[in-house]
């Protein structure tokens, strides 16, 4: 893939599934993800690990169904193939560093967005653990947006 990406990224407070959407001229993936409580902190810290050479591939689970996305670093590039059950698969190809950077900025944006709607930061009578876009998806977000420093 090639040409500069966008990102978008939308989570659904009231529920947790979400999806964020990188694109290019040429496709689009879509991510889709359940319990954005959970999968969020995994994948920041997954991505860390690609970034820092402690891995070399991880897997994003999409809780509610049998997708998942395979996320692979090559050298300066990242294969994501999205799987499909009972069958399918589509590959996608990025410039790892340029995907890292496109994801921080999207989720950027969409977390500015909820500090503008008040949604952030939580109000004392919500229940931490059970909003998809709790402290744990932050502080793994803001350590994801420092490693990139």
């Amino acid at each position: 893939m090639k040409g500069p990406l966008k990102c978008s990224v939308n989570i659904k407070i009231d529920g947790g599934d979400g999806e964020f959407i990188i694109l290019d001229k040429d496709k689009t993936l879509t991510i889709n993800i359940g319990l954005a409580a959970i999968s969020l902190p995994n994948f920041f810290s997954n991505l860390i690990a690609l970034s820092s050479g402690k891995q070399t591939k991880f897997k994003l689970e999409h809780y509610g169904n049998s997708d998942y996305y395979l996320f692979i670093r090559d050298s300066n590039r990242i294969r994501i193939e999205e799987v499909r059950k009972p069958g399918g698969r589509d590959t996608y190809i990025f410039n790892f560093f340029d995907f890292l950077l496109v994801l921080e900025q999207g989720f950027n944006k969409f977390f500015a967005k909820l500090r503008r709607d008040v949604v952030l930061p939580l109000s004392d009578d919500k229940d931490e653990f059970m909003c998809p876009i709790n402290e744990d998806v932050i502080n793994s977000f803001n350590r994801f947006s420092q490693s990139l420093k």
